[in-house]
C-alpha cells in the first residue's frame, strides 16, 4: 500500500496560504545632525578654566599656585596639584594630565601664567608652605 502524497501538498498549501506577506520595511527617524566634535584644545581650555573658578571660589584673597610632581601620579596621569600661600602641605585634584613630565608642567605653568604668577612668584608660594602647620591660639 501507498500513502498518497496529496495530503501532504495539501499541508504546505495551507501553511503557505496562512504566511503573512512581508510588510515593508520601516523607515528610521530623522536624526538631526550631529554636532561638530570639540577639539582638543578646546577641551584643555574648557577644563583649564573648570579648575581654575574652583579653586578662586574656594580660596577666595589667598594667592595659590599649581603644580606637577613626579611622585604624584595615577595610572600614567601626573596629577594636577595646587598650594595656597602660607598654608601647610598641599592639595591633589581628582584630575591628571595623561602626557609627559614636561608637557604637564608647561601646562601647569600656563595655568600659573593665568593666575599673573611668574615661575619665582609660584617658588614663593610653595616654599611658604612647607613650614609646619601653624598652631591656634587657645
Amino acid at each position: 500500500m501507498r500513502t498518497k502524497t496529496v495530503a501532504s501538498s495539501k499541508k504546505k498549501t495551507a501553511a503557505v496560504a496562512k504566511k503573512k506577506p512581508l510588510a515593508a520595511p520601516k523607515k528610521k527617524p530623522a536624526v538631526p545632525a550631529k554636532e561638530k566634535p570639540v577639539s582638543l584644545a578646546k577641551q584643555k581650555l574648557e577644563l583649564h578654566k573648570q579648575v581654575m573658578e574652583f579653586v578662586r571660589s574656594a580660596f577666595k584673597k589667598r594667592r595659590m599656585a599649581y603644580f606637577v610632581s613626579a611622585d604624584e601620579r595615577k595610572g600614567r596621569a601626573y596629577i594636577m596639584c595646587f598650594v595656597v600661600e602660607n598654608e601647610s602641605g598641599f592639595y591633589k585634584l581628582d584630575w591628571g594630565w595623561h602626557c609627559g613630565l614636561a608637557e604637564a608642567q608647561a601646562e601647569t605653568a600656563l595655568m600659573n601664567k593665568k593666575l599673573g604668577l611668574d615661575e619665582e612668584e609660584v617658588n614663593k608660594i610653595m616654599i611658604s608652605t612647607m613650614g609646619p602647620a601653624a598652631r591656634k591660639k587657645k
